[in-house]
């Protein structure tokens, strides 16, 4: 198969954008590293986020970050401990299981004999872990947790019965509880463990999220316009930094949706970057355009949607005071 075929796959298609918005994601959890963002980060934390950092406290958990996913609020935090992967995955781990929501206490109060128990698998005898999941590299270099916490919900297993029943109706997570995802790498040259956290506090509806027509909820960029007769499938950027990714559908063609950027940005000071060709089958330049001013990069990157229309992604990163972005001679930005 030639990597233009490979490239019109429909597996490639999906990878391609989920590849932008994980790699979006990670320059957000990157900028927190920046001395410059510092006081966004604590601006951020006062309003939202703060719940996870008080009960985890700082050693593992960084000034929170908010994010706006569809509209729907997170928090995002970046730290470095020198705990090891192990260690920071049991210390998350828990916290999971100290906000089961009441549900390990009621387990533990059950005879040991009580059938209901006995019926139960070795793995969902501990109640704590019935909304979690956790996995580490078998070399214990990278690990991660995910699980649905709620401190104070009581009821134990009716009361998790309700909750659930609850959310099917609403769709709102925090019916179940606040969601807690946690990613740790651990880095050999520095000797220390790099812990990447994504949770949420409160209303997470997962259903606003998602539109059966029209526009997802969220927000076009003040800086770059849409691309002309789309439909917004995605709005996810930082609440106080100007990192951002959206996500179009349109009808118009690759070259056409990478020619009117180049005919609305060129105007507005832009300077745009190609791409080194590294491929004499796969020429990047066809589905992507790189622009860079007074610091700010913006990305266009197209590719094919499973209804074979054109999805447009749109990376904004940095602004002055955030992040610097500039040309080299061979057409990458720093």
């Amino acid at each position: 198969m030639s990597l233009k075929k490979l490239y019109r796959s429909r597996r490639l298609r999906g990878t391609l954008r989920a590849a932008a918005f994980l790699a979006t994601a990670n320059l957000a959890f990157s900028a927190l590293m920046l001395p410059q963002a510092r006081a966004a980060a604590e601006e951020a934390a006062k309003q939202s986020g703060l719940e996870l950092l008080k009960q985890i406290g700082p050693a593992l958990v960084g000034e929170p970050e908010v994010a706006l996913l569809n509209g729907q609020r997170m928090s995002l935090a970046s730290k470095l401990t020198p705990l090891s992967v192990s260690q920071v995955i049991e210390r998350f781990s828990q916290h999971c299981r100290e906000n089961s929501g009441g549900l390990a206490g009621e387990i533990e109060a059950l005879p040991r004999g009580t059938a209901a128990l006995q019926q139960l698998p070795e793995a969902l005898r501990d109640p704590s872990r019935w909304l979690s999941s956790e996995t580490i590299a078998q070399d214990g270099k990278v690990g991660q947790i995910a699980c649905v916490a709620r401190k104070n919900s009581g009821g134990g297993l009716s009361g998790l019965v309700e909750r659930v029943l609850a959310f099917t109706e609403s769709g709102d997570l925090a019916e179940l509880g606040d969601a807690r995802y946690v990613v740790a790498r651990r880095d050999d040259a520095s000797g220390q463990t790099h812990v990447l956290a994504m949770w949420t506090e409160g209303k997470f509806n997962i259903p606003e999220m998602f539109a059966n027509s029209g526009d997802a909820p969220g927000a076009d960029s003040r800086d770059v316009p849409r691309p002309p007769d789309a439909r917004r499938v995605l709005s996810a950027e930082m609440a106080h930094r100007s990192y951002a990714l959206r996500m179009y559908d349109t009808q118009l063609s690759h070259a056409e949706v990478l020619a009117y950027y180049e005919q609305q940005l060129e105007p507005r000071g832009f300077i745009v970057h190609p791409l080194p060709n590294a491929s004499n089958e796969l020429d990047l330049n066809d589905h992507v355009r790189a622009f860079s001013k007074d610091g700010v990069a913006v990305i266009v990157v197209t590719s094919q949607t499973p209804a074979e229309q054109t999805g447009v992604s749109i990376i904004e990163m940095g602004s002055l005071g955030f992040s610097k972005a500039s040309a080299t001679p061979g057409g990458f930005f720093e």
